[in-house]
């Protein structure tokens, strides 16, 4: 999970204000809110002892934790962030703490004070002394039984590393000594019965004057006289009136998975990731022989894999925990995926891979769909999950969206052909366990859940691993205290919670998709003892990451490249075994674990460095021979049972031309060939069909050695059948019939037009637009009247965050910059083919783009050659097309592309798409 804090103070302060506002109008004696906020503030701000002024130094230092050092010359800035360039340097950060006296008029003496700095890659110093190094450090003992006037010198080191090191303020909780009532206790106590109770006894009159008197019991005057006799005895006296909201506050359930989002790779390669897995796995394991109550949840069966290759004891331990129930094997893929780009194969081959791996290793049947940071996903996947024996999904990222807010946690996410799984959105990936983020986490699902009092959260430390900690376990341990009001804290799996909250569900689930947000969302009416969901319709589309369609291009290329490889490889590999040949099942499944890891959500998204893709071009390029080498294999097999005995004169070379696709298919096919004589240099030869007869198109010669007789040719092969063949014989004479006519090229003195027996395509000399895209059989212009279709348009990109990564909404309102400047345009002969050559040169990028006709694909192609030197540039072929649809009454996830449902309409407004129609666009 990408770091993202959640403003929770922010978050508490306006669903408090929200809650007891729909109290107010019903309700003869409205609580004090301001008094809440006042008492909540106020012990809030004596449990953290603030942080000073951090001193800086830029670069390395010899003994830069000395207590004697003289650090007066040092930087004092605010806020700071290195801009050295990669490597970044290392940075020193200097501070004393002394323990003051009093903290907003309480007595710290006795009291032991924990110190964490939120810097990855640190050695931390306490005078002089090293006490932690390394990266998401546990909170240390900076004082032990406080007295007055203590000092420390901190000094922190933040090393070498990918992210720019910054002043991020210090944490210094203070665990108050066992003599006095715990302000911080009473704080989190109360502050979660001021989130729940509106929503867990809202005509309860009695509850809420009781939140009232708990305010007013607590004395923030003897606070601020510093009489800490007197204010203990006040804090003392809460927790008194504090116990009669237990009957409340015992209803609700916090069921707790502990886990750890591990990125396959992301800012790092993925042979760091395997230590950083083992790293997590070993602490989750340890973790559990000091915890009897802690489980683990994990998914990704390629980490699993590691560790059974690398490291098989800790493999047995893990095996052995899973079948004692506290490690749960959650999520069924290889890894956790990108859930958009992959082709639907490639998701069941996630599963099936991953789901086998499983159950070979440990036994076990995943259920529980688990990946958290996918940036968003299909509408396919609950089919996809549901047919591979998932029930239940679980993900997080959608809270992300910056457009439309998903306005529920809990739903039934159901996929076009009906299959539906349950569907948990927690809120994010947590690091604490306080009851009072718990509380605010599930009074606001309660707000659109009507219902619900089960809770699940998923703590730990993510991204680079790490998992819970100790201090977060030995919070959530504490809370499970039953002599604290606080709701029920449960460690458990995210299967436990399904298997508790789906047998209360209620039948009736309305349906939802992003025009019922649009319209105003309203809860599922309240079904008594049961909980009311929605059935959400829609893909789960992140209205944020949405710049991952287009980074990294080569491995978007490359994946689907090899998807289709994969599935050839395979469907071949099938055939030739019914004919005896061994089938190459391992060989296989490796190369499909390469395909899938590739597919992970920073991966193939392209939001990583760039040594991960360097990585990932080697896997690919094993694929690429792996499956070359077991498809030439099958198809060697295959076409020596195929009968290429010639239909027509000696002298005739059989092509046999196989077909992988599942429908027949018609299209160019590229051979090379050993003629008996050698072949003419230019034109074309003639080919026979399986009848005998000339085919109207013949084969081109494309390259050919007159001494040796060698020729690469390109032949239109028609109608081949499905996962079939068909022989086509290739004669030295030269073709005498051409059916279908070829392309004409004709110019005048503004415009190049291209033109077959199905399209006329007209180029614009001065601009270099395509001004009419001409569709002769059905007589319907494709491109708007006056449109400029093939435009080069240009859009600064500046997002406010991860600008690899994202394109911000209003991006595309500012009218886009177009390159309409033309250096060159002529016509030419492309690959055979008449065309006209394009040429721009705009700021430091140049584009060379090639139109032309393809007669037998009845298809017009724009080749495009761009030497690309912008940055915070985005790059649009803009395309205004005569097919149009209404104006929605909703606003659509941002992206979302419609099918238009009208060609010609006053209420209509003209498609401007990327992707040029070659055909007429037919009316839905």
């Amino acid at each position: 999970m990408k770091s993202r804090a959640r403003m929770f103070g922010l978050v508490f302060a306006v669903a408090l204000a929200a809650g007891f506002a729909s109290h107010a109008a019903a309700q003869s004696k409205p609580p004090a809110v301001p008094a809440y906020f006042d008492v909540i503030e106020k012990l809030g701000a004596i449990g953290k002892l603030p942080d000073g002024i951090w001193k800086v130094h830029a670069g390395d230092l010899a003994h830069g934790e000395a207590p004697d050092l003289d650090d007066s010359g040092w930087a004092t800035p605010a806020t700071w962030k290195s801009t050295a360039a990669s490597p970044l340097e290392a940075v020193w950060f200097r501070q004393t703490y002394t323990v003051p006296k009093t903290l907003g008029g309480y007595d710290l003496t006795g009291a032991k004070i924990w110190f964490q700095f939120p810097q990855d890659h640190e050695i931390i110093y306490f005078n002089g002394r090293r006490v932690a190094l390394g990266e998401d450090l546990e909170p240390i003992v900076l004082f032990d039984h406080a007295k007055p006037g203590d000092t420390v010198v901190v000094a922190v080191k933040v090393m070498h590393a990918v992210d720019a090191a910054q002043i991020k303020h210090a944490t210094l909780r203070i665990e108050f000594p066992d003599l006095h009532p715990s302000p911080s206790d009473i704080r989190e106590e109360f502050q979660s019965a001021v989130l729940l109770i509106p929503s867990f006894a809202p005509n309860d009159q009695s509850r809420l004057d009781a939140l009232a008197d708990v305010a007013r019991t607590v004395d923030l005057a003897a606070l601020a006289a510093h009489d800490q006799a007197r204010f203990d005895a006040s804090l003392k006296a809460t927790q008194v009136k504090l116990e009669a909201l237990k009957p409340t506050q015992g209803q609700p359930v916090f069921h707790l998975v502990g886990q750890s989002h591990m990125d396959a790779a992301w800012l790092w390669p993925w042979t760091e990731t395997v230590d950083v897995v083992r790293r997590t796995f070993a602490s989750s394991l340890q973790l559990m022989y000091e915890y009897p109550q802690y489980t683990y949840s994990q998914s990704a069966a390629q980490y699993y894999e590691w560790m059974a290759q690398k490291y098989p004891d800790m493999n047995a331990e893990i095996s052995q925990r899973i079948k004692e129930g506290r490690w749960e094997v959650v999520g069924g893929m290889w890894v956790e995926p990108d859930l958009n780009m992959p082709d639907g194969e490639s998701l069941v081959r996630q599963l099936l891979v991953g789901k086998r791996w499983f159950k070979q290793a440990y036994g076990v049947d995943v259920k529980v769909g688990w990946n958290p940071d996918s940036f968003g996903y299909t509408l396919q996947l609950p089919q996809i999950y549901k047919k591979s024996g998932v029930d239940y999904f679980v993900t997080t990222k959608m809270t992300w969206n910056d457009t439309n807010k998903m306005p529920f946690s809990l739903f039934w996410w159901q996929s076009p052909d009906g299959s539906k799984v349950l569907t948990y959105m927690p809120l994010g990936l947590n690091d604490n366990l306080d009851p009072s983020r718990l509380s605010n986490d599930l009074a606001v699902e309660r707000k659109h859940v009507r219902g619900q009092t089960e809770l699940m959260d998923l703590y730990g430390v993510g991204d680079h691993g790490g998992g819970p900690t100790r201090a977060t376990l030995d919070q959530g341990m504490h809370w499970t205290d039953p002599g604290l009001v606080a709701p029920k804290y449960e460690f458990g799996t995210a299967q436990a919670f399904f298997d508790k909250v789906e047998p209360t569900i209620a039948a009736d689930s309305p349906s939802w998709n992003y025009a019922s947000i649009a319209k105003g969302f309203s809860a599922p009416a309240e079904v008594p003892g049961k909980i009311a969901i929605p059935t959400w319709t829609s893909d789960l589309y992140l209205e944020y990451h949405r710049g991952v369609y287009t980074g990294q291009a080569n491995q978007k290329r490359n994946n689907r490249d090899s998807e289709v490889a994969m599935l050839n490889a395979e469907k071949w590999s099938s055939l030739a075994w019914l004919d005896g040949q061994a089938y190459p099942a391992t060989e296989l499944t490796e190369d499909w674990k390469k395909v899938l890891f590739n597919q992970f959500h920073d991966l193939l998204p392209g939001s990583g460095i760039n040594v991960i893709y360097k990585d990932a071009q080697k896997d690919y390029d094993v694929v690429r021979w792996s499956t070359n080498e077991i498809t030439d294999k099958a198809l060697a097999n295959l076409s020596a049972q195929v009968d290429t005995r010639a239909k027509a004169s000696a002298g005739s070379v059989p092509v046999v031309v196989f077909n992988p696709l599942g429908w027949a298919r018609s299209g160019e096919v590229v051979v090379k060939l050993q003629l008996p004589k050698a072949a003419a240099t230019t034109g074309r030869l003639e080919v026979l069909d399986p009848s005998g007869h000339p085919t109207p198109i013949g084969a081109e010669v494309m390259a050919s050695d007159p001494a040796t007789g060698a020729v690469e040719l390109r032949l239109h092969a028609d109608d081949v059948p499905p996962l079939g063949y068909k022989v086509f014989q290739v004669t030295t004479r030269p073709a005498r019939t051409l059916a279908k006519p070829e392309v004409a090229l004709s110019t005048t003195a503004d415009a190049y037009t291209l033109e077959d027996a199905a399209l006329r395509v007209v180029i614009d000399k001065a601009t270099g637009c395509i001004s009419e895209l001409y569709d002769k059989r059905s007589g319907f212009e494709t491109l708007a009247k006056g449109g400029c279709g093939n435009q080069l348009q240009v859009y600064k990109n500046l997002p406010r965050e991860y600008d690899a990564w994202n394109i911000d909404p209003g991006t595309y309102d500012v009218p886009p910059t177009v390159i309409d400047k033309v250096d060159s345009i002529a016509s030419l002969n492309f690959a055979g083919h008449p065309a006209v050559r394009i040429t721009r040169v705009w700021q430091t990028s140049r584009f060379v783009q090639t139109v032309m006709l393809d007669t037998a694909m009845e298809a017009v192609t724009v080749d495009n050659d761009v030497d690309w030197h912008e940055t915070h540039i985005l790059l649009k072929a803009a395309f205004p097309l005569a097919a149009t649809s209404p104006f929605a009454t909703f606003e659509v996830p941002y992206g979302t592309i419609h099918r238009p449902t009208t060609r010609n309409s006053s209420r209509s407004r003209p498609c401007d798409g990327a992707i040029l129609a070659t055909a007429p666009m037919a009316s839905a």
